[in-house]
């Protein structure tokens, strides 16, 4: 598994506030307590290449094992996010862990 020396560059807050409204309308009705499948995945190799080598399975553990919402975080979603977002919800946001997530993935690199 992955060590405990992440870097730190990647932060929950990298995304956009489609992904945060998503997690917002999932935690609304209910469902952020279901399981759930997602795929990461690209729909067509960059570059004009035909091949692709999946790379970087270490920092994609490293990334989620770390994953948390800090309280400087919270505090910009809501100053960003309309006015009607619960308390609630960034109450769960910070309390977010990654303890119970299971990941597939192929081997990196090839044979």
């Amino acid at each position: 598994m992955a060590s405990e020396n992440n870097t730190n560059i990647v932060q929950p807050l990298l995304t956009d506030l489609y992904q945060i409204s998503m997690a917002y309308a999932y935690w609304k009705n209910r469902k952020h307590e279901e399981i759930a499948v997602f795929d990461l995945y690209f729909r067509k190799n960059p570059f004009g290449g035909e091949f692709t080598l999946f790379a970087g399975l270490e920092e994609c553990l490293k990334f989620i094992n770390n994953y948390k919402f800090q309280s400087t975080d919270i505090d910009y979603l809501r100053t960003t996010l309309p006015n009607y977002i619960e308390k609630e919800f960034y109450d769960y946001l910070s309390a977010l862990n990654m303890n119970d997530i299971k990941i597939y993935a192929v081997p990196e690199g090839n044979k």
